[in-house]
């Protein structure tokens, strides 16, 4: 039995853990002055949910003294690690694979095998979950990866369960699945979604009911899978170990638009660091680099869209050399007026990787990945925070102007010495 976990409004919680006094208030967490990524319970309870533009919403929130706080990833980040590491020691010895910031997957079958009761066992390590981090969680358990993100799903949609739902017999499956629509189902996106509607196939119970032989042939092997596991059998790779990305991409877009070189060429070489340390950090090395710039459709000046690309001989994860080469192509991804063509949209993208743990050397490559500068530069930033030091290309200057939503933020309580938690005893 597979069992997973989950942070339940895990942004939102985040935000009221570090101020409590939050907690009864209306909370969205937006990136931007744009779609909100979080709400809490006192949100959601008046009909504000995540990912509803900011300022549809904005009158209803502040008629109930709602607020709203800019995501501060970096602190995020940190929560997510506190969460992990404290879940990761009740149920160490137990294989387990992090999913996301705030998903972990992690088998619990030796547990089933003693006869222990399932429901009371997770019902005990939520609470000490909340307790130790503050972070509501969910959870459900299945025989397969995709059952438990069935049951997890059947944990926050579905009664009686109230949330935690164990799948223990087939008819309990088959029950929640003719309530799940088929797009909720894990692996089957938006498009292979309206395909299927298509077809006819509405419910995740129904998908279950489809030969694979043939959906294998009329998808993919994805969604042959996703039956598979529907009926039990397991097919998805349970490995603490993730599959290497093919592509890594950091892209943003700026609501001021970029209307000067430097502005514009400070956030390229931003976005060039971080795909660069991603690299690093699985292990790969970049045999191609992208980067492209481009107005908004929205604008009210000529389109505009431009790509560069560069190709390296031998495998590349030196951040120093990177930005050399997009220097190199820089003035090449102009348009021929910045000021009359204001970018709206850039990005870096490392579009063919090869696995640096098992590459083929060449005897005569003298290439120097300075392996020690940005390792160096990689464990600076782990410790004292991104930003902390860099390249003299990477200094941002670009900030977006106040707009006419009011935003709070979390503060750096992890990596900003000036910003340590201020705990008041009375």
């Amino acid at each position: 039995m597979i069992c997973l976990l989950d942070g339940t409004r895990f942004y939102a919680e985040s935000c009221i853990t570090y101020k409590p006094a939050l907690r009864n208030i209306p909370l969205l967490v937006t990136a931007g002055q744009g779609i909100s990524i979080a709400a809490n319970r006192a949100c959601t309870d008046l009909g504000i949910g995540k990912f509803t533009p900011i300022w549809e919403e904005i009158d209803h929130l502040r008629a109930h003294n709602g607020i709203v706080y800019k995501a501060n990833f970096n602190t995020f980040s940190h929560h997510s690690d506190r969460f992990m590491t404290a879940l990761q020691k009740h149920i160490d010895g137990a294989r387990s694979m992090r999913y996301s910031v705030d998903e972990v997957f992690f088998d619990i079958s030796h547990l089933q095998s003693i006869n222990v009761d399932l429901n009371q066992h997770v019902k005990t390590l939520r609470k000490a979950i909340y307790k130790e981090t503050g972070v509501p969680t969910g959870a459900g358990i299945g025989k397969t990866l995709t059952l438990a993100k069935v049951a997890s799903w059947a944990a926050k949609n579905c009664q009686p369960y109230q949330g935690q739902c164990v799948l223990m017999s087939e008819q309990q499956t088959d029950a929640i699945l003719k309530q799940m629509p088929v797009g909720k189902l894990w692996n089957i996106g938006r498009q292979l979604n309206k395909q299927l509607l298509q077809e006819g196939i509405v419910t995740a119970y129904q998908l279950k009911q489809c030969d694979t032989k043939t959906y294998h042939k009329r998808y993919s092997i994805n969604v042959a899978n996703v039956i598979s596991e529907l009926n039990g059998i397991t097919c998805l790779n349970f490995s603490a170990q993730r599959a290497k990305k093919k592509q890594i991409w950091s892209t943003t877009s700026y609501r001021d638009r970029l209307r000067h070189q430097d502005d514009l060429f400070a956030e390229l070489a931003h976005h060039c660091t971080e795909v660069m340390r991603k690299v690093r950090d699985q292990k790969t090395e970049v045999k191609t680099l992208s980067f492209f710039i481009s107005t908004s459709k929205h604008d009210h000046c000529r389109p505009f869209y431009r790509r560069g690309e560069v190709t390296f001989e031998s495998g590349l994860t030196d951040t120093s050399f990177a930005l050399q080469q997009l220097r190199a192509q820089f003035n090449d991804l102009l348009p021929d007026n910045l000021t009359q063509q204001p970018i709206y949209k850039v990005g870096v993208g490392a579009t063919s990787l090869i696995d640096a743990e098992i590459k083929q050397f060449e005897l005569f490559n003298r290439f120097d990945n300075k392996d020690n500068l940005n390792s160096t530069l990689d464990q600076l930033s782990d410790r004292f925070g991104k930003g902390v030091i860099g390249f003299a290309c990477q200094q941002r200057s670009y900030q977006e102007r106040q707009g006419a939503i009011e935003m709070l933020e979390l503060e750096n309580y992890y990596t900003d010495i000036n910003e340590l938690v201020v705990v008041k005893c009375i």
